[in-house]
């Protein structure tokens, strides 16, 4: 392979495979490192949810950011498909966020009251959600209606941005990066198991392996893994109309493989002695968040107390202490950008993600109307152990 690029990116998940899309398309020579394979950790597990009322954004920058993700992928998606084949499943519905006891209808409400100030949303009666739905539970209180979500399958997407990033000139190899190549205080390539590899600049895109790089900068990246499990049932019925999600309850997707995702497990399931215990992803399914899904799954869709079990899937998300993505230059260093920490919603802000680190590194800016000092890495220099223990109990689908 060649020794030198313009652009390394390191890690082929969908935040990596975006950067070296964008990067290769416009006309960047990019080489792309994994040093498992594509798609094999946050990415391959994550349910593809895209939407921008979840506790996950907050007014101002961090909602901008979801909001432009959210349109990345309308052009995004049949770009993909025209250029790989690839079918990405990708469904644009309304959504339903539901109450189902005190605490989830003051959680939602409560979001309401900055949420509908940007986007188009309202509170409907439990009889106006059984009407859209009458197969839902007699016992939602309530619900934020959306007008328009969407979801996709996270794994195709990530193969069609790898794919296409190839299309446009990227090369992809599977190669372990074991050291940074540096120069006073710039950053020149990467050493990999493979040999050294040089170029101009360097993405760390390796979700919650990234504190490996902060070792070898001298600055920390404050990433950790948070585990998550979800389930893929097939019900005998017809599919769910609408997206449905809960505070306190997770996600009910009807895909268009016909398969119905459920879940997820996430920081309101763990204690703060084991949230953080691994250092590691973690992806073996556990008998007791099979159980938990299953249930919330029938407190919200009483029928599925039918439905058979096809998947079980688990895995790791890059929790930063804010919950929010960690992106921008490192400081003290040139060379090297950030694209991690995006907590659980990396598909959602993968792909501009992608558009922003590329036009920060080929134009010396991010080229969005957004404040990109919130995702900046420097904002971390007072962190605590306690912070990411704080947020990770927020962390909900």
């Amino acid at each position: 392979m060649n020794q030198t690029a313009d652009v390394i990116v390191v890690g082929a998940g969908v935040v990596g495979c975006s950067v070296a899309y964008y990067l290769a398309s416009s006309g960047a020579n990019v080489t792309l490192l994994e040093r498992e394979a594509i798609g094999s950790g946050a990415s391959t597990h994550a349910t593809g949810s895209l939407s921008t009322l979840g506790a996950e954004f907050s007014p101002g920058a961090s909602y901008e950011l979801a909001q432009a993700g959210y349109n990345e992928f309308i052009d995004l998606v049949p770009r993909l498909e025209s250029e790989t084949g690839a079918n990405l499943l990708y469904q644009r519905r309304a959504s339903l966020r539901l109450a189902l006891d005190e605490e989830e209808t003051a959680l939602i409400k409560g979001m309401m009251e900055w949420q509908e100030r940007v986007t188009r949303v309202k509170w409907i009666d439990g009889d106006e959600v059984r009407r859209i739905e009458p197969r839902l539970s007699p016992s939602i209180r309530g619900a934020v209606y959306e007008d328009e979500s969407a979801q996709l399958d996270s794994y195709r997407l990530n193969l069609a941005l790898a794919q296409g990033a190839e299309h446009h000139g990227a090369e992809i190899a599977l190669r372990e990066v074991v050291g940074l190549l540096t120069h006073n205080n710039r950053v020149t390539g990467v050493r990999t198991t493979g040999g050294d590899i040089f170029a101009d600049a360097v993405v760390v895109a390796t979700g919650e392996w990234s504190s490996a790089f902060g070792r070898w900068l001298g600055f920390p990246i404050p990433v950790r893994p948070l585990k998550g499990e979800r389930l893929m049932l097939r019900y005998d019925g017809p599919p769910l109309p609408i997206l449905i999600s809960s505070p306190m309850r997770g996600h009910m997707i009807s895909r268009l493989d016909g398969l119905l995702s459920v879940g997820s497990t996430g920081g309101r399931d763990y204690d703060q002695a084991t949230m953080f215990a691994a250092r590691e992803s973690d992806t073996r399914p556990t008998e007791a968040a099979k159980l938990e899904l299953l249930q919330r799954a029938i407190d919200v869709f009483p029928a599925l107390e039918d439905a058979e079990l096809v998947q079980q899937l688990a895995g790791s998300r890059p929790l930063s202490p804010d919950r929010l993505p960690i992106l921008g230059p490192v400081p003290g260093w040139d060379g090297i950008m950030l694209a991690t920490g995006h907590t659980t919603k990396g598909i959602h802000l993968g792909p501009i993600t992608g558009r922003i680190i590329s036009n920060w590194i080929l134009q010396g800016q991010p080229g969005v109307d957004i404040d990109m000092n919130t995702f900046l890495p420097d904002r971390f220099s007072g962190m605590k152990q306690g912070d990411f223990e704080l947020a990770g109990q927020h962390v909900e689908e």
